[in-house]
């Protein structure tokens, strides 16, 4: 049985379980209604990117796992890297 991790909901702030990021259908949502009232959001441009987002492609490369102390954002970096290394 794979280990059943805990996140808050960024949309509803209600803490939901999951096994894993792929298997998540929503992940970060809990639900698929707050997916979709945070793709709303999106889409009446309530949110904003406020810099160069082409700054920081060249530091996904030179992430230590060993300082990441969010065990949400290590889980999901570490899954990605199984995929991939």
């Amino acid at each position: 049985m794979a280990t059943q991790l805990s996140k808050k909901c960024p949309e509803c702030k209600k803490r939901f379980r999951y096994s894993s990021v792929r298997e998540h259908k929503w992940f970060p949502f809990c639900s698929e209604t707050c997916k979709l009232v945070d793709l709303g959001r999106w889409y009446s441009n309530e949110y904003a990117f406020v810099e160069d987002l082409s700054r920081g492609h060249d530091m996904k490369d030179n992430i230590n796992l060993d300082e990441i102390t969010d065990p949400d954002v290590r889980a999901a970096l570490e899954e990605l890297e199984g995929e991939h290394g």
